[in-house]
């Protein structure tokens, strides 16, 4: 019963703006989000209620853009155009919605803006997250294990010694016969993260970003018949005015295949 207040609580302020017409972007209440309060360490004691709506409205925000601007993407350039795609509704892809390894930039982490929720909260969180799935038409799920599939790059094993005519071990013989992607999207984080400052996007620009700034972590992981491949990119946001939330850069920050 708490927990089904709470959700009603949170999609009288949030729900309301999940239309895919304005989806959030536009809409004066998900720009209620206040200034971050800027703080050198992370923010150790646990969210109140209050904070947790103001996350989960910037979430909500955020989340929508990145899942429009990916459907809206054509094939030449980032972010790509994905027909065979899966999001995971749940933050970073994991169970506590928070990340288990960091990718080791500086200024990254959730909890330098936000308090961390607790797990009602971040139920919410993510039910939202799946609502917005819905309308858009896109799949949700957690990643789907595939066995005897290697990364692209991993080379043919040689045969084994003193066989001169062994069956070659085709490494990638599990692999998916067509090209799927995963996706993942983190917390929204206020600002550039100091690690990502003055880096180049992947148009190959410096990108040092000032205003009302905001950043996600967007991991992509792909596999198909030449293996799998995983992707990580910060998308940074800046709002203009009242015209919402746009799209500003996109930076590579590691690829592992």
């Amino acid at each position: 019963m708490h927990r089904l207040a709470r959700m009603r609580t949170t999609e009288r302020m949030v729900l309301a703006c999940i239309t895919w017409s304005g989806c959030l972007v536009g809409s004066a209440a998900c720009r209620s989000a206040p200034a971050r309060i800027e703080s050198p360490v992370p923010i150790t004691r646990a969210a109140t209620h209050a904070e947790e709506l103001t996350l989960i409205r910037a979430d909500s925000e955020i989340f929508a853009a990145i899942v429009r601007l990916q459907l809206a993407a054509v094939d030449d350039d980032y972010p790509r155009h994905i027909d065979r795609l899966r999001y995971d509704p749940r933050p970073y892809g994991t169970r506590a919605g928070y990340p288990e390894v960091f990718s080791g930039v500086q200024g990254i982490d959730p909890t330098l803006t936000f308090a961390r929720a607790g797990e009602s909260a971040m139920g919410d969180l993510i039910d939202i997250r799946k609502q917005i799935l819905k309308q858009s038409g896109v799949r949700g799920g957690p990643p789907v294990a595939y066995s005897q599939c290697a990364g692209v790059r991993v080379p043919v094993p040689p045969p084994p010694r003193g066989t001169a005519r062994s069956k070659q071990v085709d490494v990638h013989a599990g692999c998916p016969r067509v090209l799927e992607y995963y996706v993942t999207v983190g917390l929204p984080i206020h600002g550039q993260p100091e690690g990502l400052w003055n880096a180049r996007d992947t148009r190959g620009r410096r990108v040092a970003l000032r205003g009302d700034v905001w950043t996600a972590l967007v991991d992509e992981h792909s596999a198909g018949p030449l293996g799998w491949s995983w992707s990580q990119y910060a998308w940074l946001f800046r709002r203009r005015g009242n015209d919402g939330l746009e799209l500003a850069a996109t930076i590579l920050i590691q690829v592992i295949e």
